[in-house]
């Protein structure tokens, strides 16, 4: 039941996130606005202003901002899952996200109990050029401890960053720290110099018994991938390799111009994408051209896996609906929808609203139902609920626990190092099998076998 008027006036602030829900679900028509979206805003001010005059507590601006944010968040987020308000801090550090550059150290990093483990150092980058290695530990930048501090959102992430050229003075414990007892290594103060950093999303490679086959992995599709993946598209074929393995395994997508780029590379014609949404704009297709097109004699795998999402789906289930490539894995994510940012005229914010659904050249389009059953994103002809969404790979091929775990230590090792080095981990000997690469390699030595059985005839 929606609160009374009376009951509202004593609640707490976070009322204001409660009710721009709340409203939505009164008789139809109460507060439609001209352009159909329903909205009361003889509510919203009641709101705004009985708060404002009589909640126990002044409010300052920041705890303010902070529950409108939250409220315009409600509203946009139950539309589906995927739309989002995009707040001020979090808008800036997508901007940053999507160019795949930013001012910073050059590291990549995840949590540790005393405070950041660096799982990655960018070859040429500060944190490289000041003799940081993975393994490091962070345990402070300038005077403030890192521990406890949530490195994934906005706040380790400020420490860290700043303007290029100034100067990061961090408090690192050189090598791995034990899981239990105190480090061996003393902590040391380092200087780095912070610079514009691109991080890498390209990693390559060589594979087979005689290095015959190239691996070129993405990790997301950046702004700056295309012309990486191209560079190393044109060193894997100048070095004459014999077959090709593209890596989508966590992947969860990026920008789809990246996307259409990668596909093009491998289709000469035809379409790569469709796009179909409500507003004129949000319907386009995506067309292949034959320039820059390899070969199709070169034999192409696709390893994908469940956390192999919506860019990463249109390149793989493009390469498969032109029978370009083979698909190996686990059944893909299943994110076929389009979201598209809305920047607020202004406003350091923005909308992340879903606006297109994307149908491969097949017409099909696999989106995963949602779990909470709410929001009108399943497609005319996507997959259906008992199939959870998502490609499914030519070769089914899965990993248990111990595999994965595997896969991602090593996943960290090779985004560590400079490319073409043999990546290494403590708890992943170099004779490890990863059986869906194998099965990669497998495939493309049968397809040689067959190339050389037809050319014989």
């Amino acid at each position: 039941m929606r609160p009374s008027t009376a009951l509202v006036v004593m609640l707490p602030l976070i009322v204001l996130v409660t009710l721009f829900v709340l409203v939505g679900t009164r008789g139809a028509g109460a507060g439609r606005s001209h352009d159909g979206m329903w909205w009361d805003e003889q509510i919203a001010s009641f709101v705004r202003r009985r708060v404002a005059m009589t909640y126990v507590d002044d409010l300052d601006r920041e705890r303010a901002a902070q529950a409108f944010y939250k409220a315009m968040d409600a509203y946009v987020h139950e539309l589906d899952e995927y739309c989002d308000f995009i707040p001020p801090e979090e808008h800036r550090k997508w901007q940053e996200d999507t160019a795949g550059e930013y001012a910073g150290l050059g590291i990549k990093i995840t949590e540790a109990d005393l405070g950041l483990l660096v799982v990655g150092v960018f070859p040429g980058g500060p944190a490289d050029l000041a003799g940081m290695k993975p393994g490091d530990t962070i345990v402070a930048a300038g005077d403030t401890p890192l521990k406890g501090l949530d490195f994934k959102e906005i706040e380790a992430s400020r420490l860290l960053k700043g303007e290029p050229g100034s100067i990061a003075r961090i408090t690192v414990i050189p090598g791995p720290v034990p899981e239990e007892g105190e480090p061996t290594a003393a902590p040391k103060v380092v200087s780095v110099k912070r610079a514009k950093v691109r991080p890498p999303t390209v990693f390559v490679r060589r594979v087979g018994p005689e290095s015959e086959f190239g691996v070129i992995r993405l990790t997301e599709f950046a702004e700056a991938t295309a012309d990486d993946f191209n560079k190393a598209l044109e060193t894997m074929t100048s070095e004459g390799v014999k077959g090709l393995i593209l890596d989508l395994r966590r992947n969860g997508g990026g920008v789809l111009p990246t996307a259409v780029a990668v596909v093009n590379r491998f289709v000469e014609r035809g379409t790569i994408v469709r796009m179909e949404g409500r507003a004129p704009n949000a319907t386009r297709v995506y067309e292949a051209t034959a320039e820059d097109t390899l070969p199709d004699t070169l034999p192409l795998i696709v390893i994908v896996d469940g956390t192999s999402a919506s860019a990463s789906e249109v390149v793989a289930g493009a390469l498969q609906d032109h029978r370009r490539a083979l698909l190996v894995g686990e059944r893909t994510y299943g994110k076929f929808l389009v979201q598209q940012i809305v920047d607020i005229p202004g406003e350091d914010a923005a909308l992340q609203l879903t606006t297109s659904r994307y149908y491969l050249p097949s017409g099909r389009s696999y989106q995963r139902p949602r779990k909470n059953g709410r929001g009108h994103v399943e497609p005319r002809n996507g997959a259906s609920p008992s199939q959870g969404g998502g490609l499914l790979p030519d070769v089914v091929l899965g990993l248990d626990e111990e595999q994965t775990e595997k896969l991602e230590k090593q996943f960290i090792n090779e985004e560590g190092v400079p490319w073409q080095e043999e990546p290494q981990h403590d708890d992943v000997p170099l004779d490890w099998v990863d059986p869906q690469l194998e099965r990669a390699i497998a495939l493309l030595q049968g397809q040689m076998v067959l190339r050389k059985i037809r050319g014989t005839r």
